[in-house]
């Protein structure tokens, strides 16, 4: 690679899903706050198979990695466990962390 394509790419940091983190994060904030700041992936999931049936590209692994780096940021705290109802996935029935949203000054 010459130094030219290197220059390229590093002033080129576009994050191909962007707009699906930023659909991931808004989803799990909107789902708080209608439950008094809890989060349930049953509630975050099915509200994100909607948006996938209008066309909106969210990878799976994509998800995760959301919460990951929510949990990392202090924003979601964990409070609890419930049963996945996930039948797409191999998850269905196993226990999933409950979340709560903290607004992170």
């Amino acid at each position: 690679m010459t130094a030219t394509q290197l220059a390229l790419t590093a002033a080129d940091p576009v994050d191909p899903h962007a707009a699906a983190r930023r659909l991931i994060r808004d989803t799990i904030a909107t789902v708080a706050g209608f439950r008094d700041g809890v989060v349930s992936a049953n509630t975050v999931r099915r509200i994100l198979d909607e948006h996938r049936q209008w066309g909106a590209d969210i990878p799976p692994r994509l998800v995760g990695q959301v919460y990951a780096s929510l949990r990392r940021e202090g924003r979601l705290i964990e409070v609890g466990v419930e049963r996945s109802d996930d039948v797409k996935g191999s998850n269905a029935g196993r226990l999933q962390p409950l979340y709560r949203w903290v607004e992170v000054a």
